[in-house]
């Protein structure tokens, strides 16, 4: 095999694994007040999570906010949050739309590099080394946590960073670089970590915010793997409509395949609301054919998405780029049922739908949370005009009420279809 066609190879092995185009930092506050960040996150839509963050002290011990998470090679994070375990495994768990994990090092002020960097030149990255020892007991406590998010914005040392990732894809652990200055370095550490471990770093999250705020994303590619360009969600006043924008413009123009924000740290966002919006600049490709196209408005108007047969929790709706409660009008193919479901785990009040245009959704409007489409039997459902009664409400498939079908075609009642001959 030439070095060609294997480069191009683990290139889209990376982009099969890094499949996920929005994501979004997650703070202390998911801890805080759990659980219903924790459900906030599943039925938002983002792609990703980034739990922000692991520091690591002079001695190797791993803390965050504070607070121990693995000593001496034990996890012991349960002692002051009891809950954190299952709180992550239900990020990842359906319902939700999350199909990520990451933990990010790092950060302004933060020095984790520089002791990583000690840690390394004293001990090395052996399977005797506290950093090892540590990492590992992270890694059996959360092995939901996929990679490590390098946010090294001090130390900038090659060598040992190189090292460290070398060590966290041996423990299970990929990488994600989130650069705001310093390309030489980015460049060398995703260059050589990716010729020591083929596929080890597969998506680079550019800063354009902060002290990034004037970075062009185009200048941010670093080799053959995705690029994801983030904002501030309060950046520009928190303006929704600019970030979409924005982002729209780097998609047209600058080959970047994903969103992020920073970050959820508080409940003044609609974290669906955002996720939804990001997702439809950066969609998901679909294996099956769409059956059915929803609006977010009457008449098949504002924004338009196309769904395969499939069950889709809130969060799975959002990935597609359809928020909660947003769907106003539908066209379904024949030949398939749509069931809606007002709350978001396909649970709750429901009411289907079969093979027509819908311009209106009556008492639907605005309330859909989740949905199943499924491909239904030619036969059933289909009455003769001799066997509907002739005292209940007929409809036509526009959702028109007539008195008494008049004309050849298919009509409604009790929501099931029958044919006038």
């Amino acid at each position: 095999m030439s070095k060609l066609i294997a480069t191009l190879l683990i290139t889209l092995l990376w982009a099969a694994d890094m499949a996920a185009q929005s994501g979004i930092y997650v703070g202390g506050h998911i801890r805080r007040e759990r659980p219903n960040t924790v459900t906030k996150l599943k039925n938002s839509g983002f792609t990703y999570a980034i739990l922000f963050n692991v520091n690591v002290e002079t001695d190797g011990t791993l803390t965050t906010d504070g607070e121990t998470i693995c000593k001496d090679g034990v996890y012991v994070f349960a002692n002051q949050q009891p809950h954190y375990v299952e709180d992550v495994e239900a990020l990842k768990t359906w319902p939700t739309g999350i199909q990520r994990l990451e933990i990010c090092i790092g950060g302004w002020g933060n020095e984790s590099y520089y002791r990583i960097k000690d840690l390394i030149n004293a001990q090395g990255t052996g399977s005797n080394t506290i950093l090892y020892k540590n990492f590992k007991a992270l890694k059996e406590a959360l092995p939901w946590v996929e990679a490590v998010n390098n946010d090294d914005e001090h130390c900038y040392d090659v060598a040992t960073a190189v090292k460290f990732h070398t060590m966290m894809y041996d423990l299970g652990y990929k990488t994600t670089v989130a650069p705001y200055m310093n390309k030489s370095f980015w460049q060398s550490l995703v260059s050589q970590l990716n010729n020591k471990r083929a596929g080890a770093c597969d998506c680079v999250l550019i800063q354009c915010y902060g002290g990034g705020t004037n970075n062009n994303p185009s200048d941010w590619h670093l080799g053959n793997i995705p690029l994801h360009a983030g904002r501030e969600n309060y950046q520009d006043g928190s303006s929704l409509d600019i970030c979409i924008e924005k982002m729209q413009s780097w998609h047209d123009n600058n080959n970047v395949t994903g969103g992020f924000l920073w970050v959820y740290n508080d409940e003044t966002w609609n974290l669906n609301k955002w996720a939804s919006s990001i997702n439809r600049v950066f969609p998901p490709k679909q294996e099956e054919e769409p059956v059915v196209t929803v609006f977010s408005r009457n008449n098949y108007a504002g924004y338009a998405v196309s769904l395969a047969p499939g069950t889709y929790c809130a969060g799975e709706l959002s990935n597609h780029g359809i928020g909660m409660k947003e769907i106003m009008s539908m066209k379904l193919a024949e030949g398939y049922r749509l069931t809606a479901y007002q709350e978001a785990d396909l649970t709750g009040t429901s009411n289907s739908w079969t093979g027509g245009d819908y311009s209106r959704l009556a008492a639907w409007t605005l309330r859909i949370s989740s949905l199943k489409i499924e491909k239904i039997d030619d036969t059933e459902g289909i009455k003769t005009v001799s066997q509907a009664s002739k005292d209940d409400t007929v409809f036509n498939l526009q959702g028109q009420p007539v008195q008494q079908p008049q004309h050849k075609g298919i009509y409604v009642k009790d929501q099931h279809k029958f044919v006038v001959r």
